[in-house]
């Protein structure tokens, strides 16, 4: 039976949804070193601008890179209040898994690499989703919904597209 991925105590970093910005980065650069450490990753934590991101509302992190190289880990605020330390703490780990792959492979992907680390640090490849969409669009024939944050050419347009799954029309609707 395969062990479970050691890494360091999420709780000893927890932070309460009550936190302020400054205070929640302050944690999560602590857990990140702590977790750099532990693993052995090619992670300089204080190198990177460290920020929080209160627009996103599709992806709980990322990684800003010019030309393979690293330079700021957003975190999302809305994710972090929704979902808690805990999840956030898997989003540092994941976020971390890009920045050493970016710097010794060049690789901003979710590829096969990035796959075996997260499974070493215990990481998720996805978050959970913590946004309501604005939109759907919805396929007329076979009835397959897509949510939509912004009003894209898709939701502006579905009349100009079709649906991936079966080829039929598209329309979009606002979400209320």
């Amino acid at each position: 039976m395969p062990s479970e991925p050691t890494r360091p105590d999420v709780d000893r970093y927890r932070v309460g949804s009550d936190a302020t910005v400054e205070e929640f980065l302050a944690v999560a650069k602590v857990y990140a070193r702590e977790v750099v450490a532990h693993h052995d990753l090619s992670v300089d934590v204080s190198g990177l601008d460290w920020e929080v991101s209160k627009r996103a509302k599709r992806r709980a992190g990322a990684v800003k890179h010019r030309d393979a190289s690293p330079e700021t880990v957003s975190l999302t605020w809305a994710y972090f209040q929704e979902h808690g330390w805990t999840a956030t703490a898997d989003v540092v780990r994941h976020e971390l898994v890009h920045v050493h792959l970016l710097e010794e492979h060049d690789d901003p992907t979710h590829g096969e690499r990035f796959r075996e680390w997260a499974g070493r640090l215990g990481t998720s490849l996805h978050c959970e989703p913590f946004a309501d969409p604005n939109y759907l669009v919805v396929c007329e024939d076979c009835g397959s919904e897509l949510a939509r944050y912004r009003k894209s050419a898709l939701v502006k347009r579905p009349q100009d597209y079709r649906c991936g799954d079966c080829g039929g029309r598209l329309t979009a609707r606002s979400v209320e």
